[in-house]
């Protein structure tokens, strides 16, 4: 697995989403050893204890993918960032024009993989218009190409939170 950065709000987040189901892996770790002793029979023509058994595998793999993407990150260290680029961590006002529309602003914050919610407007810099943003400065424009076509972007503002 690859190193990922993360800002220090994202690895508290998936470090709180760890625990949550390492919480709940315990609670129907609990329900699936009551339904083997409930039952009489242990395990045998007992599917709430199979289906116990599916959704605590399932929990398992998920805990274990967690605990693997927290052991390979790294959080973004905010001393050392240059404040005139856009950087991971940043917060950036873009002037997005394509071909017969208007102009429009848009605010993006860059954070890292995993970290990205699109609604509110928090963009990975491994994706496409993190990739093209990142190490753009102030007043910079260039021409991005994205899912959806052709969109010519010009840095307006950026700012560190």
């Amino acid at each position: 697995m690859k190193k990922t950065i993360l800002t220090e709000k994202g690895f508290e987040q998936l470090k709180n989403r760890l625990n949550e189901k390492i919480e709940d892996l315990k609670k129907i770790r609990e329900e699936k050893a009551h339904a083997y002793s409930a039952s009489g029979d242990g395990w045998h023509d007992n599917p709430g204890w199979t289906q116990l058994g599916q959704q605590e595998e399932m929990l398992a793999n998920e805990v274990s993918l967690l605990q693997q993407k927290l052991s390979n990150s790294t959080i973004l260290d905010v001393s050392k960032i240059d404040a005139t680029k856009v950087q991971l961590g940043s917060k950036v006002e873009v002037q997005m024009k394509r071909n017969g529309s208007p102009n429009v602003i848009q605010t993006f914050f860059i954070v890292g993989s995993g970290e990205s919610d699109i609604k509110n407007k928090r963009i990975s810099y491994d994706s496409p218009m993190g990739i093209a943003l990142c190490n753009m400065t102030i007043q910079e424009e260039k021409n991005v190409v994205l899912p959806v076509g052709s969109v010519v972007v010009k840095i307006q503002n950026i700012s560190y939170e």
